[in-house]
């Protein structure tokens, strides 16, 4: 992940950047709504329930999804600024019980194996360039979930990404094939149900899939 991005998103500026990001004008909340829509979709084919973890939590914005479907939601991130933000955004549900806060990377949670029946990885995958990065990342999303995660990354096979490889465009996340995916997931025992879910495949690689944990019950 680039460290200079990873420094804007750990500092209190940049948290309070992002829990801004997605209402600075229509276009964003709708893309936010559109976004919010997949994810939704992607739990009602997870069949997720009980306790969910929310990983990178952010400042918050798909945890109230979250809710929808599970009793309980862990909000954790490497970023102490986010879930800060995400703590003030969610006090209420935080005083309910429904919700807690942990300050850690996704790629060394402080959580026992299958602690949660649903894992969900939201917007960091797109981030890391390297397989190794990934792996990390993926291996712990497979430990922690007893049956299912939930992960976004950017869909290179969407008429956004082939235009964008045709032309030589520089990017500033990086892409994967859906293929490329399921192939590092499955050396973690996820195997992929379904097809991912685009967001607008002709104006944005942003994609979910949603994995088995392998021998978890159905």
């Amino acid at each position: 992940m680039d460290p200079k991005l990873l420094e804007r998103y750990r500092s209190s500026s940049g948290a309070a950047a992002y829990r801004r990001k997605y209402e600075r004008s229509w276009t964003r909340r709708l893309s936010n709504r559109r976004e919010l829509s997949i994810v939704d979709r992607a739990l009602n084919r997870a069949g997720a329930k009980g306790r969910i973890l929310d990983c990178p939590c952010g400042a918050g914005r798909l945890t109230p999804t979250l809710l929808l479907y599970a009793d309980h939601v862990t909000c954790a991130d490497i970023s102490e600024a986010m879930v800060e933000e995400a703590r003030n955004a969610m006090a209420p549900i935080e005083q309910a019980g429904r919700v807690d806060f942990v300050v850690a990377p996704a790629a060394a949670l402080p959580f026992e194996e299958d602690a949660f029946d649903t894992a969900v990885c939201h917007r960091l995958i797109h981030h890391m360039a390297e397989a190794g990065e990934r792996a990390d990342v993926l291996a712990e999303m497979a430990r922690v979930a007893r049956r299912r995660v939930v992960l976004s990354f950017s869909d290179d096979s969407t008429w956004k990404g082939r235009s964008q490889r045709r032309r030589g465009v520089a990017r500033k996340r990086h892409a994967l094939l859906p293929d490329a995916l399921y192939e590092e997931a499955r050396v973690h025992g996820l195997e992929p149900i379904g097809r991912p879910m685009r967001l607008n495949g002709l104006f944005s690689l942003v994609a979910v899939a949603v994995f088995a944990v392998t021998g978890a019950d159905a």
